[in-house]
């Protein structure tokens, strides 16, 4: 069965509608394994229905008959039913349908039924009488081959629901399992720190369980099953948590959780290995039992009582090491263990020597325009030239950077000396482009950043529309003072791109609210278009997104041909990547430019 979302939008309709409908369309993408089997697999009905019970876009799963055998609340809602009333589950949803188009409907179930995919604009008539429309999509709902029904998920044009709430929808929840997400987790998790922060007879236990070989079980059994477990794993852990707990899917096969206590009623390691028993008896996917193990890592609050980064961190450190023992592992976090925190003070001290020692260099990777093939960019990559461990890869250092506040004054070497090569570039007479670089949250927000950046441009004498900036999903949290950041540099001049984009926390309302020009979708999309339909629909749905906001769109990671071509059907503006060029240094970029 395929899932989908569809939002109705009238020809006139507003850009915030634009953008919601094209939101959903994406969120919708991860609900695809959830409900592939839920019509073909009576077992696993109620945890697959558990993730969009509560969804705010209406939800029906209809038999081949036309019958209504699922709703969720914001279904029985459009039909002007309350969701604890007796909805019309066994009713032909016809029934619903404006008389005009119910030969209409009935065509397009027809086809859904039968395994095609379909959307169509409905009149629809609730318990009042009166009549909104709808523009629908029907999806195949069962096994392949073997269709047994169809899904329909659609959007009243007249209802046009709060774009907030749905952005919250997605910005604080995982759309597989309905359960918070990692970044409602750290929320919360602060909450309830600053709650105890007074109590001394209140402790918090964070954990980290991971499913033991999960990976195995993709490989085994398909995705599809691997996220109908997960699914039954959240909602064994959700019953098995108590009313002041809290649990989330922190990523992949990861979940958090917190459990509230009074220090001395219960062992914490106890705690965790209960909850952890609850997986052990088996799951029943497509009829077959699965039998499954998990490790786990904890830590307390009476380790790091004001820092949740931390508590998180130590708890992914203890289930690391619980995972290092073997599957079916539970381990408390260790101070011993922080030996890598050694480390990690040696490469703060050689960050420091290296930045007053210009050990630093940048390389450049040229950006092309996808249909006539012209470098119309550059982006500038830093690299670390370490004395005694040579070349060392950024993903080494630019945490460590970031964490101890080096990566300000790393980070202002780089934007001077990008902004003098681009204006040596063109000092030489050759064609002139603008130069990217990429801005750590922590020199974006020091004060006047903007006027400091200004600064730099007057005294190389290089013009602001030939420097982009690029940030990251995650500093638009701080939605109002990153408004006023950006809109100063755009007065400058200056372009500003969202770089890995969809990587980041979902969040839509910032696409709509931001001074933004440019997108780069992140590699991780590109790479699998090919063999991923759903990576592929992702792209594409960027792509659209961004046209609808007037914004560029530029590929990162183009390494073939054929992801070449699907990205200009799509009418991907720019492309980076091995395709056209690794990143270089300043000569050889000066040699490109001049052919």
């Amino acid at each position: 069965m395929c899932v989908f979302t569809g939002i109705a939008v009238t020809e006139h309709v507003s850009l915030d509608i634009t953008l919601l409908f094209i939101a959903a369309a994406i969120s919708a993408i991860g609900m695809v394994v959830m409900l592939r089997r839920m019509l073909h697999e009576r077992a696993s009905v109620e945890a697959a229905w558990s993730g969009i019970r509560h969804n705010p876009l209406p939800f029906y799963a209809m038999d081949r008959s036309g019958r209504i055998i699922q709703m969720n609340e914001a279904a029985a809602l459009s039909l002007g039913y309350e969701p604890a009333s007796n909805v019309p589950i066994g009713e032909r949803f016809d029934r619903y349908v404006d008389a005009t188009d119910v030969h209409l409907l009935s065509e397009h179930a027809e086809l859904a039924a039968g395994g095609k995919s379909t959307q169509i604009i409905i009149g629809l008539r609730g318990l009042s009488g009166d009549i909104s429309y709808w523009k629908a999509l029907l999806a195949p709902a069962g096994s392949v081959g073997c269709p047994v029904g169809c899904i329909l998920i659609a959007q009243d044009v007249n209802e046009r629901r709060r774009n907030d709430e749905h952005t919250r929808h997605l910005t604080h929840y995982d759309d597989r399992t309905g359960l918070p997400n990692r970044r409602l987790f750290i929320e919360q998790l602060d909450e309830m720190l600053e709650a105890i922060k007074d109590s001394s007879d209140t402790l918090l236990t964070i954990c980290c369980i991971d499913i033991d070989h999960f990976k195995l079980i993709n490989a085994s059994f398909g995705h599809d099953c691997g996220d109908m477990l997960l699914l039954q794993v959240a909602d064994r852990l959700l019953r098995s948590c108590g009313e002041g707990d809290l649990i989330c899917r922190m990523e992949g096969d990861k979940f958090g959780i917190v459990l509230a206590d009074t220090t001395g009623e219960r062992s914490e390691g106890d705690a965790i290995l209960k909850l952890m028993a609850v997986l052990e008896e088996p799951f029943d996917i497509q009829g077959v039992p699965i039998h499954i193990t998990a490790s786990a890592g904890y830590t307390t609050s009476g380790q790091e009582p004001h820092h949740s980064d931390k508590l998180l961190r130590n708890a992914n450190l203890a289930l690391i090491k619980a995972k290092e023992s073997g599957p079916n592992e539970c381990q408390g976090y260790r101070e011993e263990w922080d030996a890598a925190s050694i480390e990690r003070l040696r490469i703060q001290h050689d960050l420091r020597r290296a930045v007053i020692n210009r050990e630093f260099i940048l390389h450049y990777q040229p950006q092309y325009d996808m249909h006539s093939g012209a470098i119309v960019g550059v982006e500038a990559l830093l690299r670390w030239n370490h004395p005694v461990r040579g070349l060392v890869p950024p993903a080494q250092f630019i945490p460590i950077a970031e964490s101890s506040g080096i990566i300000v004054q790393i980070g202002q070497w780089v934007l001077e000396e990008a902004c003098r090569q681009n204006k040596e570039w063109q000092d030489a007479g050759l064609p002139k482009i603008p130069v990217s670089v990429n801005l750590s949250m922590r020199q974006f927000w020091q004060p006047n950043f903007p006027e400091s950046i200004a600064a730099v441009l007057e005294r190389i004498g290089l013009e602001p529309r030939y420097l982009e900036l690029e940030i990251t999903e995650s500093m638009t949290m701080d939605a109002d003072k990153l408004t006023n950041s950006l809109l100063r540099l755009t007065d400058i001049g200056i372009s500003i791109s969202i770089d890995d984009f969809g990587t980041g926390y979902s969040s839509f309302s910032y696409l709509k609210h931001f001074p933004i020009d440019r997108l780069k979708i992140d590699r991780s999309f590109v790479s699998d278009i090919e063999d991923d339909p759903d990576d592929a629909e992702i792209v594409a749905a960027i792509i659209a997104m961004a046209h609808n906001l007037h914004m560029q769109v530029i590929a990162e990671g183009v390494e073939t041909a054929q992801q070449v071509h699907f990205l200009k059907m799509h009418l991907c503006d720019e492309m980076q990547g091995y395709y056209g060029s690794p990143p270089v240094p300043s000569e050889r970029i000066a040699e490109m430019l001049a052919a």
